[in-house]
């Protein structure tokens, strides 16, 4: 049985058993079991993107998902568990050829109906066990039974004091038996036993919910049951709580206070409070409390509860409103991060957004819908840098491109950043040409609108783009156009990109020690900025400059740290570079067959000619010595274990390389800086350094704080120890023989 599929009604324990079969089985799946809940998600096409997202496995280029998740799944010897698959259905057959290819993997999933693809494996989940003579029902009987247990349980979390008695012990499994021994159907009658003593519960629901009545004729039993539940326990709401709950049902994927009172509360909702409606809704089991990533109180609805919700809703004639105000919330909150997401790239804003994505996807969808082109361009202009940094490059690119479709073509800010999001995702996937046209059309659309700021950021763009294709010259020239716009506003994330650029320009050149000089300014000061994103990746190419120099013991210390920093949201997409960067190191120090397993696993994460150029030129020089040292065949079988390996066996790798490269013997010299046998002062390198961005002296003078005579003065030294005679001829100079 490599498919199993648990099927039964909503609230039956499906989910519930999920978990705990996992947890049963763990040591017998040796690269582990992932947990993938499809329950904020109703596009089938989103499926493989889940399941991706989950194992850390990062789309790029145009190859399809689903090939890149069996590269790395197909010799995983791992359990993926699929919660709620019924919403997404369409999605079997593409699950399905997945584990066809993968022959080591397993899968369980749970639905309403099955999935109906072959090797599938049925099991319904049965209901909680029950008393079998419900009447007299003695109170060992009904104590041993597994539905009159949950009932107790729960009903001790909203009373502390209820106890299982022979008085209440009759009325206990008469309840449990009315429910079917339906387990979210039992939590929701034991929460009322805060209020209500069990013998009047009994009565209540003999009166609001007949056995096996209510819902369609052509659904199973226990799906009727499973409504006439949640709606005898929404009867007992009060017509306050009756709307927040309706109104609730609108998020996906929960939310917190804040989001609630503006999508639930209102002037149409007197006499409602919001937050005593939503504790009483947990009371009641129709809301779950949960810390969002801030450790602040978030609150999910039970989904067969929100199914409910939303069903009432429509009922109610005001969905159209809510869905509306909800969708404004979710471009608001998008607007306020982006606008922080456009300077900085905040973890916490990150993981914040992570958090909202489910209601970011609902309100883009809710947007599209009502043809409104222009609320999609302006929450999809903003989102741009969490989709590039949290790994949603492929999603966020599509969400874009139906943007910029159905929005009016009227040159306008939100179109301008739009297109440069849409750069930006392409560099994500690998897609350099359209990186460059996209970053192009946004510079050309900024600069008619007079926004010096998005201009600089297209010719960065483009910048990069043109760096991916090997154009360092033309690169070089965009980067000298933005760096002077970028440190005038203030724009540190921008400035701290283009120097992180021009160091990668330098390396493809040649110009090491420019490179390094470049990265280390970068990294100081994306340190004293709080920039991690930078900081991480200076550490990576900083890391690959020493062990391609040598410098072994300084190659580990990087690429440790880099280790280390590399654990938040802001990383956790992003590990491939990484992996192959420790893969060089393991070349390097003679850590072959760890080094080719490293490679394997790269490979796994990310596509290849994703790489920074840096990382990419110098995996495939390792990889041909790899080849050269083990054998091809040895390679081959490495690289293969490798692609499968799980996290705790690529770590283990990566530690085995860091500690061989720290035990290595001292590094060697370090190489003399070329600026040094020109008997520059370090003034004068500063003044050489700004003199190749394009400052004038003016500018130079105001940039270190100098009088004007002085750096003129500067110059004609520089000038005449270059042997030179013209500014530009030394900025030449300088470029060619690696001075700055």
């Amino acid at each position: 049985m490599r498919l199993v599929t648990l099927t039964g009604p909503g609230g039956v324990g499906k989910t519930r058993l999920a978990l705990q079969v996992p947890h049963d089985l763990i040591e017998q799946f040796a690269d582990g079991i992932a947990f993938i809940s499809l329950a904020p998600i109703t596009d089938s096409t989103l499926v493989l993107p889940a399941i991706a997202q989950v194992l850390g496995v990062r789309e790029a280029g145009e190859e399809p998902l689903v090939t890149r998740l069996t590269a790395f799944l197909r010799h995983k010897q791992a359990l993926l568990v699929l919660d709620n698959f019924e919403q997404v259905v369409e999605a079997a057959p593409l699950v399905a050829d997945l584990l066809a290819a993968c022959p080591e993997l397993r899968m369980l999933a749970t639905s309403r109906v099955r999935l109906r693809v072959s090797g599938e494996r049925e099991y319904a989940v049965p209901p909680l066990g029950l008393v079998e003579h419900v009447a007299p029902a003695p109170l060992d009987e009904v104590a041993e039974s597994e539905a009159a247990r949950l009932f107790v349980e729960r009903a001790r979390t909203v009373r502390e004091d209820f106890a299982l008695t022979a008085e209440n012990a009759p009325a206990v499994a008469a309840i449990c038996a009315r429910l079917d021994g339906l387990p979210l159907a039992i939590e929701l009658a034991a929460a009322r036993v805060k209020v209500l003593p069990p013998a009047t519960l009994l009565s209540r629901m003999e009166r609001r919910l007949p056995l096996l009545t209510g819902g369609g004729r052509d659904a199973p039993a226990r799906q009727r049951t499973m409504r006439d539940a949640i709606a005898w326990s929404h009867d007992l709401l009060t017509p306050g709580e009756q709307i927040l709950f309706r109104r609730l049902a609108v998020f996906v994927g929960g939310f917190d206070l804040e989001a609630a009172e503006a999508v639930a509360g209102g002037p149409d909702a007197p006499g409602l409070d919001v937050l005593d409606g939503i504790c009483s809704l947990v009371d009641q089991s129709l809301l779950r409390e949960e810390d969002d990533p801030d450790g602040e109180p978030r609150y999910r609805m039970l989904e067969t509860a929100r199914e409910f919700g939303l069903e009432r809703l429509n009922a109610s004639g005001e969905e159209a409103t809510v869905r509306d105000r909800h969708a404004a919330w979710c471009l608001t909150l998008a607007e306020a991060a982006g606008a922080i997401l456009w300077t900085t790239y905040d973890p916490g804003v990150v993981a914040r957004l992570e958090a909202e994505h489910p209601n970011l996807r609902a309100a883009l969808a809710w947007f599209a819908q009502a043809g409104d082109g222009e609320a999609l361009l302006r929450i999809g202009a903003t989102l741009g840098r969490f989709w590039y940094v949290a790994g949603h490059a492929r999603e966020g690119r599509g969400w874009l491109e139906r943007a910029l479709a159905l929005a009016p073509a009227a040159p306008t800010p939100a179109r301008a950043r739009a297109l440069l999001n849409a750069g930006l995702l392409a560099l994500g996937l690998g897609d350099a040409e359209a990186a460059f046209r996209d970053h192009e059309a946004a510079a050309a659309l900024a600069r008619e609108l007079g926004l010096g700021e998005e201009e600089a950021v297209g010719e960065l763009g483009q910048g990069v783009a043109l760096q991916y294709r090997g154009e360092y010259d033309a690169a070089e020239v965009r980067f000298a156009a933005a760096l002077p716009r970028f440190r005038q506003a203030g724009k540190g994330v921008y400035e701290l990109a283009t120097t992180y650029h021009l160091g990668v320009v330098a390396h493809g050149r040649g110009e090491a020690g420019r490179a390094r000089r470049l990265w280390e300014e970068t990294l100081a000061e994306a340190r004293a900025r709080g920039e991690l994103v930078f900081v991480a990746w200076c550490l990576e190419l900083l890391g690959l400059l020493a062990a391609e120099q040598g410098d072994l013991r300084g190659a580990a210390a990087a690429l440790g740290e880099r280790l280390a920093v590399g654990r938040s949201v802001l990383h956790r997409h992003h590990r491939g570079e990484l992996l192959a960067t420790l893969a060089v190191l393991g070349d390097a120090c003679g850590q072959v067959e760890a080094a080719a397993r490293l490679l394997g696993a790269a490979e796994t994460a990310e596509a290849a000619q994703h790489f920074d150029p840096p990382v990419g030129l110098a995996c495939a020089r390792a990889a041909e010595r790899l080849r050269q040292a083990l054998g091809a065949a040895a390679y081959e079988r490495a690289l293969a274990a490798g692609r499968g390996q799980g996290p705790e066996a690529v770590e283990a790798d990566a530690r085995a390389v860091l500690d061989a490269a720290a035990a290595s013997g001292a590094a060697e010299t370090a190489r003399p800086d070329p600026a040094d046998a020109h008997g520059l002062t370090p003034r004068e390198r500063d003044v050489l350094r700004l003199l190749v961005e394009g400052c004038s002296d003016r500018e130079i003078a105001e940039a270190l704080g100098l009088r004007y005579r002085t750096v003129t003065s500067y110059v004609r030294n520089i000038l005449t120890r270059l042997d030179v005679t013209s500014r530009t001829a030394a900025a030449t100079y300088a470029v060619r023989h690696g001075l700055v």
